[in-house]
């Protein structure tokens, strides 16, 4: 649980979606949120100040770091990558031709508009 908690503060962050200098919410205010417990929490919060996408503030809690440009980009094609990957996998497994395949990774696409 901790990694999904992780995966998406670090997406939000890297996406801009938290901007730097924002305060995370609280360790029991999220723990509370996502009923977990509180370790679980902050085992994904100290993964985060690792990364170098957070820190620790003595007495404010968790803040967001910058995150450089071209690390923020080189993060995000990578996790593209990664789901077109399992996009062909999936494709493969069911039996599906490329051009189905394509046809809808493009429907999603527009549906996104």
């Amino acid at each position: 649980m901790y990694e999904q908690i992780r995966a998406q503060l670090s997406d939000a962050i890297i996406g801009g979606d938290i901007a730097e200098g924002e305060m995370l919410p609280s360790l029991r205010q999220l723990a509370a949120q996502l009923r977990v417990s509180i370790i679980t929490v902050t085992r994904a919060y100290n993964e985060l100040v690792a990364m170098g996408l957070a820190s620790n503030e003595h007495g404010r809690g968790f803040v967001v770091c910058a995150v450089a440009a071209d690390h923020a980009a080189a993060v995000m094609a990578d996790r593209v990558t990664n789901a077109i990957s399992e996009v062909v996998s999936a494709g493969r497994t069911a039996r599906l031709d490329m051009t189905t395949v394509l046809g809808k990774v493009e429907a999603e696409w527009m549906r996104r508009g």
